[in-house]
């Protein structure tokens, strides 16, 4: 209960830092009257001249999406090329080998490790 409560706070942290947050203060005759967040601060008082408004904006500037461009460089791109033209056989002559008939014929028994990896249940 207490990992959801950390998550859905870090969760509303990050969601607040990255869509920015306006903190209003209004200030009358020098002392704070009223703070108000994501709108503008409730006003005490006409045009008087003894107020004043502050409006400060915090957003975090750092962008954490994926880049939009992936690279790939040449050496990797040599190495993948001259792979699969290896593995379709032009670069080398293909080579056939004896094909091999199981039929009739019975598996090797298990060892002590395949029989018990059998009976283990894994958790995923």
């Amino acid at each position: 209960m207490l990992k959801k409560i950390v998550h859905i706070v870090f969760a509303t942290l990050l969601l607040l830092t990255t869509m920015g947050l306006m903190v209003s203060k209004h200030y009358c005759g020098g002392h704070m009257v009223s703070v108000s967040v994501f709108h503008q601060a409730d006003s005490c008082c006409g045009d008087s001249g003894c107020c004043n408004d502050e409006t400060r904006f915090f957003q975090v500037k750092d962008d954490f999406s994926a880049p939009a461009v992936f690279s790939v460089p040449v050496t990797a791109e040599f190495d993948l090329f001259t792979q699969l033209i290896w593995q379709a056989g032009v670069l080398l002559p293909y080579e056939t080998e004896e094909e091999h008939s199981f039929i009739g014929q019975t598996p090797p028994p298990l060892t002590v490790m395949e029989k018990l990896a059998e009976q283990q249940v894994y958790l995923l």
